[in-house]
């Protein structure tokens, strides 16, 4: 049986012209036609302006990004991608109050990319069953979202 490689998806781009950037450590000049490769697992991970880069951290004080690409090649999703995440991720920690990892977090399989950061797979415990409409009609239950008596 043959096994199948990951597919790994590489943003490659050209330079179009020649480009100068100064760094800290001097300067440095990328060509016109020069290979660039656009680290997306390095977003996020600039230890001058977070203070520990490689931990998630939801609560950064600094939230700029370029997640959804910018100008003309801002993504086009983007609004309905944040709506989602407004909506979604409140309603699913409301519902499953409950929820935790199954295994410790140095356990998670990472993604085979260089590109981007993530992981193969995030096992969860849901918990309690959630609340159901037949629990609502129960004598001290409520109905999924109703919060009286919390």
């Amino acid at each position: 049986m043959r096994v199948q490689p990951p597919i790994v998806h590489m943003p490659f781009r050209f330079a179009v012209e020649d480009i100068d950037i100064d760094l800290d450590t001097g300067s440095l000049r990328i060509a016109k036609g020069d290979v660039l490769l656009a680290s997306l697992a390095a977003v996020g991970r600039d230890p001058r302006i977070h203070h520990d880069p490689d931990r998630f951290d939801p609560r950064r004080r600094v939230k700029d990004h370029l997640a959804f690409g910018h100008g003309a090649h801002f993504c086009l999703g983007a609004p309905l991608a944040r709506l989602e995440a407004t909506i979604a991720l409140p309603a699913l920690f409301t519902r499953f109050r409950d929820m935790q990892l199954t295994t410790g977090a140095g356990q998670l399989k990472r993604l085979p990319s260089i590109v981007v950061n993530g992981h193969q797979e995030l096992p969860v415990s849901l918990g309690l069953p959630p609340r159901t409409f037949a629990d609502a009609r129960q004598p001290g239950h409520h109905a999924p979202g109703d919060r009286r008596g919390e």
